[in-house]
């Protein structure tokens, strides 16, 4: 298993398929990784695909505690507030750059655990900002790809597909 995936790999900015169950091995394995990596980088959250793996799980502990990790298979948000806010957040993927971007205050979110049961849960404030952004990790977006609030597809697309395509080349 490999450490984390960093922008501007292109990789960050692909989609992540549904997870079939019941789990392979590998995949018991990887979500077990995850919650390592999330631990070791002081992160509250984690998206498969940010340690290489194009997966719909994600993992979160926003308790600082931990120990208290939740293991998210094939999300899907359900239902949300009409209160939203703005603020800035990070990203393991992006150290040392931050997005302002907009976030539903209130979702629920319909998801799998990793047995395969399925749960709907609402969650709040940090929680709800952190469920997003690892949700957005799963669309291949970035919170840095994000402008006064709202996402741009544009913003950073130029700077990914250059750099990328020059690691290419210099890997040859």
């Amino acid at each position: 298993m490999s450490e984390l995936v960093k922008y501007p790999d292109v990789f960050l900015r692909t989609k992540s398929n549904e997870v079939k169950f019941p789990l392979d091995d590998r995949t018991a394995r990887l979500t077990k990784w995850m919650i390592k990596m999330m631990y070791q980088n002081h992160g509250i959250g984690l998206a498969a695909i940010q340690v290489g793996y194009q997966n719909r799980i994600f993992v979160m502990d926003c308790t600082r505690a931990g120990d208290n990790a939740k293991i998210f298979i094939n999300p899907i948000i359900v239902g949300h507030s009409d209160e939203s806010l703005t603020d800035f957040e990070g990203c393991l993927s992006a150290p040392g750059k931050r997005g302002e971007v907009k976030r539903y205050l209130r979702i629920t979110l319909k998801y799998q655990d990793e047995k395969g049961e399925e749960h709907q849960k609402t969650f709040y404030n940090m929680e709800a900002r952190c469920i997003q952004h690892e949700m957005d990790h799963l669309e291949g977006r970035l919170c840095i790809d994000y402008e006064n609030g709202e996402y741009s597809r544009e913003k950073n697309k130029s700077q990914t597909m250059v750099e990328s395509d020059f690691r290419a080349k210099s890997d040859s």
